[in-house]
């Protein structure tokens, strides 16, 4: 009797502790980002990783290593243009610009703000990158909702230069 009473408290115990409110979005997480996002040009690097060959991480295409890209946040609209470097990307190289600007300069997206994520306008309902800035560092991870699908999430890696 006296052990179901004690596994009873610590239960309860820790459905309280479990029951505070985490799921409320933080305003200033979205505002800090969406300011980072703005406050740079961005270029791809190559994602520091502890893993040789790690095929999460996206390599970038030497055509793609001098590329600028800027987020321009507005209140009716969000788009990221592509700066192309010097370098012009052959028909097999550069999939990160191919497959997200279509060979366009730019491309409209929407910016959720409760979980800092983009959704670029040519890609599909459940598809999206999720976004992580640490200082002048930015990594943009794709995602996959699809139950069906069966998507290895990509990371591509950016560094900032102040505008």
């Amino acid at each position: 009797m006296t052990k179901k009473f004690f596994y009873s408290a610590a239960v309860l115990a820790l459905i309280h502790s479990c029951a505070k409110d985490s799921g409320t979005p933080d305003p200033d997480f979205s505002k800090n980002v969406q300011e980072k996002l703005v406050g740079y040009v961005w270029r791809p690097i190559i994602g520091e990783t502890a893993e040789k060959d790690n095929i999460t991480n996206y390599k970038p295409d030497d055509c793609e290593m001098d590329n600028g890209y800027r987020f321009v946040l507005q209140e009716k609209s969000n788009q990221l243009n592509l700066d192309r470097g010097v370098k012009v990307c052959e028909v097999n190289e550069g999939a990160f610009e191919k497959f997200t600007f279509k060979d366009k300069n730019n491309i409209s997206f929407t910016f959720n703000k409760e979980n800092g994520a983009i959704k670029f306008e040519n890609q599909d309902k459940y598809s999206s990158y999720t976004v992580a800035i640490n200082g002048d560092k930015l990594v943009l991870t794709s995602q996959n909702n699809n139950p069906v699908a069966n998507v290895i999430p990509m990371k591509y890696y950016f560094k900032g230069v102040k505008k």
